[in-house]
């Protein structure tokens, strides 16, 4: 377990942005201490965190207790070939819309990040689990483009155990076949 090294509290989004500006050629390692929202402080929100940790090439890691009210997570410079999760190749996707990305920050995933319009592409495994039923296919189908990224990205991360990739696949199974949408959803306003 790394050990914890320099401590940042960042009040707002805008605090950590700042922060990341100013330092993310030069260190190599900085942990934001963020507060339980039940400690009356304000504290960052994950997504915040994680959107402007793209924007400068950085991604979270561990995270420990700090003290009673707060804990502190390990932000660190991305590695080549760090594996980018479906959830922030969307991310990325809307940052670079908005301009925040920073040039050259995309670097380390740009083989990665692909583009909205792609087609789907679904592991044969995953579509014939889906196509054992006609409901479940034809609820999946009706669900947003996204939707069916982020679900079949979780679900094929690369390094996933194939016993927990086939109990998640199970899931999707599941809440489809009720009609049910369910965990993060796609990001909302830029895509559809």
């Amino acid at each position: 377990m790394p050990e914890i090294t320099e401590v940042f509290y960042p009040r707002t989004r805008s605090d950590w942005r700042t922060w990341l500006a100013n330092h993310y050629q030069t260190k190599t390692e900085v942990w934001l201490q963020l507060f339980r929202k039940d400690s009356g402080r304000p504290t960052l929100a994950y997504d915040d965190l994680v959107e402007e940790c793209l924007c400068f090439g950085w991604i979270d890691g561990v995270v420990k207790k700090y003290d009673a009210d707060s804990r502190v997570q390990r932000i660190t410079p991305r590695r080549k070939k760090s594996f980018l999760s479906e959830l922030n190749r969307q991310r990325v996707w809307k940052l670079q819309h908005q301009g925040l990305l920073l040039p050259g920050a995309d670097a380390m995933i740009q083989d990665q990040i692909g583009d909205p319009a792609d087609p789907l592409v679904i592991p044969d495994w995953i579509a014939e689990r889906l196509r054992e039923d006609d409901q479940v296919w034809a609820q999946f189908q009706a669900f947003s483009h996204f939707y069916q990224r982020l679900k079949v990205g979780w679900i094929a991360e690369s390094g996933l155990r194939m016993e927990v990739a086939r109990q998640r696949l199970d899931y999707l199974v599941r809440m489809t076949s009720q009609g049910k949408q369910y965990g993060t959803q796609p990001l909302r306003g830029l895509f559809y």
